[in-house]
């Protein structure tokens, strides 16, 4: 079974100077103010749009993937994908990838285990180009 987890960009930096917070099972606590648009995990404001949940997979250097990770394939550095939550699940863990222009494979072709996460598309949204 797969973990609950999320993270967020936190708006004031944290005393760890940690960019990012994540929930976890000890301290599990999201605050979604959907009609303010505003976000707060375990206690700290956190950007709305950054809120994203953990896939319950890592790469192949071990790192968790979340939603909004951009992956870089470990056999051909060209290809790169975003992950997004489906609703129609590809393996078991309910997300894919979303292909960009310009990528060169099928969103299929790129595995969790297979690629590496080199950024997000919330602090570095230069790694897809003009793509998105």
């Amino acid at each position: 079974m797969r973990k609950i987890k999320c993270r967020g960009l936190v708006i004031e930096p944290l005393v760890s100077e940690e960019k990012w917070i994540t929930s976890d099972e000890e301290y599990h606590e999201v605050y979604l103010n959907h009609a303010e648009c505003s976000a707060y995990i375990n206690g700290h404001a956190v950007v709305w749009e950054s809120v994203s949940e953990y896939t319950g997979s890592k790469d192949s250097n071990d790192v968790e993937i979340f939603e909004g990770d951009i992956l870089q394939s470990i056999k051909d550095e060209t290809y790169m994908s975003v992950v997004e939550y489906c609703t129609e699940s590809i393996g078991s863990c309910g997300c894919c990838y979303d292909e960009f222009e310009g990528a060169g494979f099928k969103a299929k072709d790129l595995r969790f285990k297979e690629s590496v996460v080199v950024g997000n598309i919330y602090e570095n949204p230069e790694l897809l180009g003009d793509s998105k």
